[in-house]
């Protein structure tokens, strides 16, 4: 397919790096990597299979961080690793591959799949690099689906808890974290139990999920219906009426990308006389789903390019677009020339960037504390 090309590539000043260092697996496009990084964590090293989502990875290091930094991820099996080639870190994040514990195939092999079994390669790296905390991401159906639960999540829970882990998981959804993106995900983090107890003992808390900012928000919102294609309304006064939280809208996440001269404003080529038929808000279909301005956008999960159609416009979105309901800042960008496919299949495969900047904050409080209380003790102990 064509793509149609608005904008190009743009600078950004270089970021210092310093923080907690963390491995990184599954590493994909580092929507995961990124939110950590910015809220005081530094990714030392990290393994992806698929070459053009390290290379996306890598290229924005050096974006963000500066033309020296080195190319942090490396394009590798992560079954075929040695595990003497990964380096001592104070954590572990990462999401393995979630294709085979997909709730939209009961089918699915589950554990006994190839992808599937790679929640145990998680589990050996965890064991081998012995951090202080991780953070692991899958999809909703590693717990939804009984199978999932029985076979992989619960028996996986219980292999951390041998390794020395106080674990703690939710269901987490990026709708109620303030993204306009109804994207549920399975998350466990896990703190060494040596550290917990520590904190517990000084009546200092251990690690809590971030409190939602919107509970339920997809069940306790009135939520628009479809709308005509086409339909005009004034828009800033439709705000204003508006009794739901404008934040968690499409409208508020890609109304001036357009005019905004961003990189990667990029789309298909419109082929179809159905994006000028289908009604805005019509997300119920199995292909061509339009989103509605006023409300929260489905998954942004684009298999066989199905991405979503623009609201109002004649056209799919595009990448600059499905990135904003990911909540990625517009300083990340893809190489000029990327494929739209790849790029659709980046996003796709990421996690939503505030809810990693999020789970990353709440991380830092347990470890800042932990140390703080080690550098007071080690000072009691001299003096």
């Amino acid at each position: 397919m064509k793509a149609v090309v608005l904008s190009k590539l743009i600078s950004v000043e270089a970021l210092p790096m310093a923080g907690y260092s963390v491995v990184s697996l599954f590493s994909g496009a580092g929507f995961l990597d990124f939110g950590f990084m910015e809220h005081g964590f530094d990714v030392v090293w990290g393994c992806e299979l698929v070459p053009y989502f390290a290379q996306a990875h890598n290229y924005n290091l050096r974006l963000r961080y500066g033309e020296g930094r080195r190319d942090t991820i490396q394009t590798a099996d992560i079954t075929k690793v040695s595990p003497d080639s990964i380096p001592k870190a104070a954590g572990i994040i990462g999401g393995p591959p979630c294709q085979d514990f997909s709730v939209g195939n009961a089918n699915k092999p589950g554990v006994a799949g190839a992808r599937g079994q790679l929640v145990w390669d998680y589990l050996d790296k965890v064991a081998t690099v012995n951090p202080d905390f991780f953070l692991f991401e899958n999809v909703e159906g590693l717990y939804k689906i009984r199978k999932n639960r029985e076979e992989a999540l619960i028996p996986l829970m219980a292999q951390f808890a041998d390794l020395g882990y106080e674990v703690d998981f939710q269901v987490l959804n990026a709708l109620d974290y303030g993204i306009p993106q109804d994207r549920s995900r399975v998350f466990l983090v896990g703190v060494k139990h040596a550290i917990a107890t520590a904190l517990r003992i000084h009546g200092l808390p251990t690690f809590e999920f971030p409190q939602p900012i919107y509970p339920r928000a997809k069940a306790n919102f009135d939520w628009i219906d479809t709308w005509d294609y086409g339909t005009q309304v004034d828009e800033e006064d439709f705000i204003h009426e508006l009794v739901v939280p404008y934040a968690l809208t499409v409208h508020s996440a890609i109304k001036d990308v357009p005019t905004s001269g961003l990189p990667n404003h990029v789309f298909f080529q419109p082929r179809s006389d159905k994006f000028t038929v289908i009604a805005e808000g019509d997300d119920r279909r199995k292909s061509f789903k339009r989103l509605h301005r006023f409300r929260y956008s489905p998954t942004v999960a684009y298999g066989n390019n199905e991405v979503h159609l623009h609201p109002t416009e004649p056209r799919r979105i595009s990448v600059r677009e499905a990135l904003r309901l990911q909540s990625v800042p517009d300083w990340y960008q893809f190489e000029e020339g990327t494929p739209l496919d790849k790029m659709f299949k980046m996003i796709s495969n990421g996690v939503a960037f505030r809810l990693a900047e999020l789970l990353a904050d709440q991380i830092k409080v347990v470890l800042d504390s932990y140390y703080t209380l080690e550098a007071q003790n080690a000072v009691a102990i001299i003096g």
